[in-house]
């Protein structure tokens, strides 16, 4: 086992992930470090920014008892987007960071127009709410961008974190002046594989001047990490969230840059990737798993003895509203169909179903935009065979999981080493491919599904004004 020459960290929603490469890609160490949500009331959801800086700073000290990190010479961090946070002029948090499942700002949202977890609406509440805090905000900044200027002292983001208030040349749009004071409390915006700036202090036996990648969310790193870098390319990812979507390429300037229901990402190097998030993926399974009293393991084990379809029963994960492709902050969960026989084993399949309906949902959007061949499979989720297979079934999709399921690390890594060697991140992807199995959609509980998955749209349209009263 050769010295470690890059790391890469991912700052996610339940825990900070950390892997050592060497240089050739090859991950030589992995660490992990949980935390939990604060839900303070119904539709919020925060963290106090400080354990992300803990946590991560705990997985390179684990690293190190066994690897040498003397001769890393570049570190990449992604993170989750649309979570917010805001920093003094001495980049201290005032206040717990807004998680992108939290929308206490949907007011302000349907006054714009824009999704609860965008920063223009949370920004006019933040102003409304918390006039000292936003008063004494100099930055309003995403995960990644906090732990980067804690390493370097350099604050700044990338064009493709900044979900859907970028242009396609790499700038803030002009609906960011539609919440005052929002745009000189953004940060600079650079490629995600540019040097953002260099470790200040030698950390865990890295060496001070190591290269510092300005990095990208954690999605874009999904698709980086698993290797993916031909257009046509389709990905699921299942982790605390769920996203699909595909790769495209943006040829001329006639061709269409947004995609109603989807995020289309500014072009990056000749692609553009055309993805769908939803609210709730793996947190479908954790809530349900908390609210009957089990564990995950309890749960899938349970889902395995209940047939395709749940004996009827369909549940939407719409658990703190619901992102693409419905874009509804005041829709809320259900199950549909419970009769007297449904027993725990039905609504734990249910759950595993409703989430893959939900992809469905947004695969059969980025479809009309693109053409999607094999899916590539990544995500913690993807761990469950029965998951897998639900997802296949579901979609009608040939997949292929690809063998490690920190493909977020594996790109924040992969933007570290173009970051120091000046590469195309997109060729040093490729070169890191990691596909495993291959499933194949098993056509016998297609008509099924298809049935199920058709109530599942024409519930949420039946539901949509009553969820709208509840929320008022």
């Amino acid at each position: 086992m050769g010295p470690a020459r890059y790391l890469g960290v991912d700052i996610g929603t339940t825990a900070t992930k950390a892997i050592a490469f060497d240089a050739a890609g090859s991950a030589l160490g992995s660490a992990r470090s949980g935390y939990q949500i604060d839900r303070p009331g119904q539709g919020r959801a925060e963290q106090d920014p400080r354990i992300w800086l803990r946590a991560v700073d705990d997985c390179v000290a684990e690293l190190a008892v066994n690897l040498d990190l003397g001769t890393v010479a570049g570190i990449g961090v992604t993170g989750q987007v649309n979570t917010h946070l805001l920093l003094d002029e001495h980049r201290e948090p005032l206040r717990p960071a807004l998680l992108w499942q939290d929308v206490r700002a949907a007011a302000e949202a349907a006054e714009l127009d824009l999704d609860a977890s965008s920063p223009v609406p949370r920004a006019r509440w933040l102003a409304r709410a918390e006039p000292e805090h936003w008063a004494g905000a100099r930055w309003l900044l995403l995960p990644k961008d906090y732990v980067n200027a804690w390493l370097t002292g350099v604050v700044g983001s990338d064009p493709l974190a900044s979900v859907k208030i970028t242009d396609t040349a790499g700038g803030y749009l002009p609906v960011v002046d539609r919440a005052a004071g929002l745009r000189e409390r953004l940060p600079p915006l650079c490629a995600p594989h540019e040097p953002l700036g260099e470790l200040r202090a030698d950390w865990h036996g890295i060496p001070a001047g190591a290269n510092v990648a300005t990095g990208t969310m954690d999605a874009y790193c999904d698709v980086l990490g698993a290797g993916l870098s031909a257009p046509g390319t389709g990905f699921v990812i299942l982790g605390t969230t769920a996203v699909a979507g595909a790769l495209g390429t943006r040829q001329t300037s006639t061709d269409p840059v947004g995609v109603p229901g989807l995020v289309t990402f500014p072009p990056y190097r000749g692609r553009v990737v055309h993805a769908g998030p939803t609210q709730s993926g793996g947190d479908s399974l954790r809530w349900w798993a908390r609210a009957s009293g089990h564990s995950a393991e309890d749960v899938l084990a349970a889902a395995e003895q209940a047939e395709p379809g749940s004996g009827g029963v369909v549940f939407a994960p719409h658990l703190l509203g619901e992102r693409a492709p419905l874009w509804d902050s005041e829709v809320r969960a259900w199950f549909t169909g419970v009769h007297a026989g449904t027993g725990f084993a039905e609504l734990s399949r249910a759950v595993l179903e409703g989430v893959a309906y939900s992809v469905r949902d947004i695969l059969d959007v980025v479809r009309a935009v693109t053409p999607v061949g094999e899916l590539a499979l990544c995500g913690g989720g993807t761990r469950s065979p029965l998951w897998r297979r639900i997802l296949a079934d579901v979609t009608q999709s040939r997949m292929r999981r690809v063998d490690t399921a920190d493909t977020s690390v594996h790109g924040a890594g992969t933007l570290a080493a173009a970051a120091h060697q000046g590469a195309d991140p997109w060729e040093r992807a490729a070169g890191f491919g990691r596909a495993g199995a291959v499933l194949e959609p098993d056509p016998g509980p297609a008509e099924r599904y298809g049935e199920l998955f058709a109530v599942y749209r024409e519930t949420y349209e039946a539901l949509r004004g009553v969820h709208a009263r509840m929320a008022r």
